[in-house]
């Protein structure tokens, strides 16, 4: 219950919220999803303008028409340049931001030639050629309300400068009908421009409400740190990018004094008495080692990438120094230990079913010995564990 109305109270703010690193990602790459529409407007752009700079012999004409060559060049090397980079999956934010500024600025530079190259062409061709700028003009325009409406600094930007100055050019032709196409163009943008607005809002949205769902499901929903899901998916992870000589540890940790503290206190202060712990796993859980919270009392540890085996001992150390201090719940000092197991293997080869229940062995031997910490099977491919 308690996961379900934090969910809701999470799902209902997160289209108030600035974009998640999860959900901005995605959003750049919306911007590489379609090729197919740029490279129609390229063929459009090449074929339309070629004819018309070349029929009206008017050099500005030409030199506007060369500019949005070279524009169309840059957005396209940034389309197809960036494209198998974007959707790599350990895409990071400044990366993806540097990308999202190159293709922007590019396809901000070709929506200006273009502008510029409409503008001019309706204000010096012939009246029948008109309608091939304003089709022009306009399919591109369509084209980034269907392509690249997620980024609004791009699509609305885009937009304004490709379609104004034709509207422009024909609010300053004498004529009714002139007048009429750029009034028409002119209610057209803005009734578009108003739709990419809302669309992405809405996209923005979604996509961050699905993102948050999946943290729910991976994270919880007591402590916040993450659950057993998540412990197989970065377990299975590491193995995977392994080195030979890697080797890694489960540490089950186990801790003591909960029961009597929910007995004495209430489970109010038991949940406060967990969630302290967390923050101190945290603290000395660091890099590329993972805490989970499996459930009640109990987490694991990962402690990945070892040159050797006597770092989990350390490890197992720090935890139990932090772990073993006083804690202040329900107005009382409230002072717990902690008991670890541990089991060390190579990484390439590693089990995670089978550390588990070797440090759960451990940990249970421990108890008995009442020593705090111990190993289990300390001697793994020459390399030699305190006991």
């Amino acid at each position: 219950m308690r996961t379900l109305l934090t969910g809701r109270r999470r799902l209902a703010a997160a289209g108030r919220e600035r974009l998640s690193p999860a959900t901005y990602i995605e959003l750049v790459q919306s911007l590489f999803e379609y090729t197919v529409p740029a490279l129609i407007m390229t063929l459009c752009f090449v074929c339309t303008g070629a004819y018309l700079a070349l029929l009206s012999n008017d050099p500005v004409l030409l030199l506007l028409y060369a500019i949005g060559l070279l524009a169309s060049s840059m957005r396209l090397l940034a389309l197809f340049g960036f494209r198998r980079r974007v959707f790599d999956p350990g895409l990071g934010l400044n990366v993806a931001r540097s990308i999202e500024r190159r293709f922007g600025y590019g396809y901000i530079a070709f929506a200006a030639a273009l502008g510029l190259f409409g503008g001019w062409g309706y204000a010096t061709v012939d009246i029948d050629q008109h309608l091939l700028i304003v089709a022009l003009v306009f399919g591109y325009a369509a084209g980034v309300a269907a392509t690249v409406p997620l980024r609004l600094w791009i699509s609305l930007t885009a937009s304004v400068l490709a379609v104004v100055p034709t509207i422009i050019a024909a609010l300053l032709t004498p004529g009714v009908a002139h007048w009429g196409t750029g009034l028409l163009m002119a209610l057209f943008l803005a009734g578009g421009l108003l739709s990419m607005i809302k669309r992405y809002r809405g996209a923005a949205a979604q996509i961050s409400m699905r993102h948050l769902m999946e943290t729910l499901a991976r994270q919880d929903d007591l402590t916040g740190l993450p659950n057993r899901l998540v412990l197989r998916e970065r377990f299975d992870q590491i193995v995977g990018r392994s080195d030979d000589s890697d080797l890694i540890a489960v540490h089950c940790v186990d801790i003591n004094q909960l029961e009597p503290v929910n007995e004495t206190y209430g489970h109010r202060a038991g949940d406060a008495l967990l969630k302290a712990v967390a923050q101190r796993l945290r603290r000395v859980v660091r890099g590329d080692n993972l805490v989970i919270h499996l459930n009640g009392d109990d987490f694991v540890v990962i402690q990945p990438n070892m040159a050797d085996g006597r770092e989990a001992e350390l490890l197992a150390q720090q935890i139990v120094s932090t772990l073993d201090k006083s804690y202040a719940v329900a107005g009382e000092d409230i002072i717990i230990t902690a008991n670890i197991g541990y089991a060390v293997d190579l990484q390439e080869s590693a089990d995670l079913k089978r550390l588990l229940a070797s440090a759960e062995r451990a940990l249970r031997q421990g108890k008995r010995g009442a020593t705090g910490i111990s190993a289990y099977d300390p001697s793994i491919a020459g390399h030699s564990l305190p006991a």
